[in-house]
């Protein structure tokens, strides 16, 4: 049975969203079979489902409780050779210059590679909290705009991956 590009990018949508790849094809009455069969074709088209799902995984506050986690560490490590290099009465003052300038270029290092860590992610998750936030503004304050909004989006969702998710 041939299925319509619309019921491909519901079952897509709804896989993305957490649900099981089983479960979201009989939500949409698609036999599993199919359902993994496009995602088979749409990964080796560039528009991986798997990706797209962990990015949306990783929302702006998931990337942000993870760097913060890292950083907390970093910065408890910091604190701890700034106390040590305090109390130590025969530390000369050239070399606690050199610590407290080490410290910060591993700190200010540390925020750097935190950025890059995952850079394709990062900016598709961003992408999607934009989609998230127009679709949330149009449906206040254009609601009778939604449902076109809604299917343009669903159209998207391939060139979203792969404009956003790619690193281009």
């Amino acid at each position: 049975m041939a299925y319509d590009k619309s019921t491909r990018n519901k079952v897509r949508a709804k896989y993305i969203q957490g649900a099981p790849l089983a479960t979201a094809a009989a939500a949409h009455k698609v036999p599993y079979n199919t359902a993994r069969n496009w995602k088979r074709v749409d990964a080796e088209a560039g528009n991986d489902w798997d990706i797209a799902k962990n990015a949306r995984r990783m929302t702006k506050s998931g990337v942000e409780e993870m760097a913060n986690e890292v950083l907390g560490e970093l910065a408890e490590q910091f604190l701890a050779t700034l106390e040590a290099v305090k109390n130590d009465p025969n530390m000369k003052a050239a070399d606690r210059a050199d610590i407290l300038v080490r410290l910060m270029d591993g700190y200010n290092k540390a925020i750097s590679a935190a950025s890059r860590a995952m850079p394709n992610a990062n900016r598709l998750a961003v992408a999607m909290d934009v989609m998230k936030f127009f679709n949330a503004f149009i449906a206040e304050r254009f609601p009778k705009m939604r449902s076109q909004f809604l299917e343009a989006t669903e159209a998207a969702g391939d060139a979203l991956v792969r404009e956003f998710g790619s690193g281009a």
